[in-house]
């Protein structure tokens, strides 16, 4: 009996530590555990979507009319920049080395022109002096001779002048003020005209919020109401946006926020906000 009742006294003693250790536990684990925010909805009546920031102008993909292998790069990611301000070249020593041929012909081609030219004006000047002394033939002879000369210089400019024009189109210039969101050029890599795989892309100084709205929440939308956006997982983070407008077509859900309640059928409404200027935290594309 004595033996007995040692042990539940000991039972009871292990029951008790092993509560007072889980209640201990959850005491320190509660108090090392930041509570979750709850978010204020400033409406009684509302629409909840997700929403992606965008540059006020769109992305820009940089594109060029020609390609090539990228020779000089200007610009960096998160750079500001100017309208008309040179971004990157592209080589154009195949058109250099073809101007350069162009123009050493153009020398002599100056040289034989001015020698008809000069044969020429003195067959002008002995006919005028007498027509016995010049044949029609011969004077004919060498006034083609000379217009041939010029014709030729002509066209060799106007090659010349297109060569030139062309080399312009390898260097590429910003066509906005704004900002660099994204350069992955490389010296040396090369730049396909057909497809510049977004390897530099740029945006103004605005931002837009594109908010797709669940199909089954179009019929309640309704344009130029006030919206408030959130920074997701910090309600604290919030700022004004206003109505753009409606992109009146309804597609397939294309961006996810990875909760495991969230439908991939979706099909939803873009709607597009303008964002205040003035926020207090950091905003980024994408």
């Amino acid at each position: 009996m004595k033996k007995f009742t040692i042990f539940i006294i000991v039972a009871l003693t292990g029951f008790l530590i092993t509560f007072v250790g889980i209640y201990i536990g959850d005491k320190l684990h509660d108090g090392d555990t930041e509570p979750i925010s709850t978010m204020q909805l400033p409406f009684n009546s509302f629409i909840a979507a997700t929403g992606i920031v965008e540059s006020g102008s769109k992305n820009i993909v940089i594109g060029s009319l020609v390609s090539g292998v990228v020779k000089d790069i200007f610009v960096k990611n998160g750079q500001e920049i100017k309208k008309g301000e040179l971004l990157f070249t592209l080589d154009d020593s195949d058109l250099s080395h073809n101007i350069a041929l162009l123009q050493t012909q153009k020398t002599l081609l100056l040289a034989k022109m001015q020698a008809a030219k000069d044969q020429f004006k003195l067959i002008q000047e002995f006919s005028h002096l007498s027509s016995a002394m010049v044949t029609s033939e011969k004077f004919k002879t060498k006034e083609n001779a000379y217009k041939t000369a010029k014709a030729a210089l002509r066209s060799l400019n106007e090659k010349i002048k297109i060569l030139t024009e062309k080399k312009e189109l390898y260097k590429i210039y910003a066509p906005l003020d704004g900002i660099v969101l994204s350069s992955k050029l490389t010296i040396g890599s090369y730049f396909d005209k057909g497809n510049s795989k977004d390897l530099l892309i740029l945006g103004n100084n605005k931002y837009n919020l594109n908010v797709s709205i669940n199909e089954y929440d179009i019929w309640k939308f309704e344009k130029n109401t006030p919206a408030i956006a959130f920074i997701r997982g910090h309600p604290e983070l919030k700022t004004d946006i206003h109505y753009l407008y409606t992109v009146p077509f309804v597609r397939p859900k294309t961006s996810f926020t990875g909760s495991s309640t969230e439908k991939s059928d979706t099909r939803v409404l873009h709607v597009l906000y303008a964002v205040d200027k003035n926020i207090s935290f950091p905003l980024y594309v994408g």
